[in-house]
């Protein structure tokens, strides 16, 4: 998850971050990003300077400059839990929300509280001499411009307000309540063809095939029945002992001569482990991801049966079948529309073929 914190001055971000630091939350911040422009200029870092150089960056590059930088470096590994914190235009939040699982949390606390919070801190010497001084040092972060601080947007356009009045270990019992309630929002529980198909991506790994790795799951009621992967038949050499493709050295096209292939395809042998266990098949479903491998470069495509996988699927009773796609999406065919098809037409006419060629 990306939790992203905004607020007025002195509401508890730093306290904030360094708690779910301890949990392993990544933390970057938009201020820091301030300070080293700062000391690129040789600049003193105080308030007024990060919030004029800030003004000045995202009037030169855009209101969402700073946010693009950190999105920039949370996008390289999105494994991790993340804190964005300092935000503070509604640019900045627009950019944020393109990255997934992206929360915008508003910290809000009386502004007494948060002056005499103000007035024990050291960093960046904030002018706190008064409170009327402290809310007319506020005043500058309210502005209407799109390129200046805006925290009275940023206010409203959080997701989620985290009341910071009292101490700090309530504090962190509130962080924690929202960190539950995130867990369960954010969820990443695959559906069922997608669940089936990364064990299918995992069984293409076992492909001793030079051309294509490919690999097949057979379910009966969501239960695997069956797996195969493209190889050669048991106990003969494959592709990787021979050390070439026996097709590609003979000059077979792609998509022709299958009877002179190292290989079975990875729907055949799930259909014979079946056969070979006794485990009937007969009205599953049959998930397919496969991938061109060949010089050590990897290219997922449009999964889909041959002429001589498709037939073995309709044979063995199967009714779905599911083929991961390019773009990482799948599809899912309904058996008996190959059938009505063949009825109508011949083979070579399909709609949907199998993509052979390879390079």
């Amino acid at each position: 998850m990306i939790i992203g914190l905004t607020s007025f001055l002195s509401a508890g971000k730093d306290t904030i971050c360094n708690y779910l630091k301890e949990k392993d939350f990544e933390i970057h911040s938009c201020s820091d990003l301030l300070r080293e422009e700062c000391k690129t200029r040789n600049l003193e870092i105080t308030r007024d300077n990060l919030q004029n150089i800030g003004n000045e960056l995202r009037s030169k590059f855009g209101p969402n400059i700073l946010a693009q930088k950190l999105a920039t470096i949370i996008k390289k590994d999105l494994s991790k839990n993340y804190v964005v914190d300092s935000i503070r235009t509604p640019g900045e939040i627009e950019e944020l929300k393109k990255l997934p699982n992206f929360v915008l949390v508003f910290i809000d606390v009386d502004s007494k509280i948060r002056y005499e919070r103000a007035k024990e801190r050291l960093k960046e010497k904030e002018h706190v001499d008064s409170y009327e001084e402290f809310i007319e040092s506020e005043k500058k972060e309210l502005t209407n411009n799109p390129n200046f601080q805006q925290l009275h947007k940023c206010k409203e356009l959080a997701d989620i307000t985290l009341l910071n009045n009292k101490t700090i270990d309530e504090l962190k019992k509130e962080i924690s309540l929202l960190l539950v309630k995130l867990q369960v929002k954010f969820r990443d529980k695959p559906d069922w063809h997608r669940y089936f198909l990364n064990i299918a991506e995992d069984v293409a790994k076992r492909s001793n095939c030079l051309s294509a790795h490919g690999g097949a799951i057979i379910t009966i009621n969501n239960i695997v029945a069956s797996t195969g992967y493209i190889g050669a038949p048991r106990e003969t050499k494959d592709c990787y002992d021979r050390g070439y493709c026996l097709r590609r050295k003979l000059n077979v096209p792609s998509g022709h001569r299958y009877e002179i292939c190292a290989s079975v395809h990875a729907e055949q042998n799930a259909i014979i482990n079946a056969a070979r266990e006794g485990v009937s098949i007969k009205g599953g479903t049959l998930y397919l991801f496969g991938y061109r491998m060949y010089e050590g470069v990897k290219k997922v495509y449009d999964a889909y049966p041959c002429f001589i996988c498709k037939k073995m699927i309709i044979n063995a009773g199967i009714e779905t079948f599911v083929g991961q796609q390019e773009d990482g999406s799948y599809k899912v065919y309904n058996i008996k529309d190959w059938i009505e098809e063949w009825k109508e037409k011949e083979i070579i006419d399909d709609n949907v073929k199998y993509e052979a060629d390879y390079k």
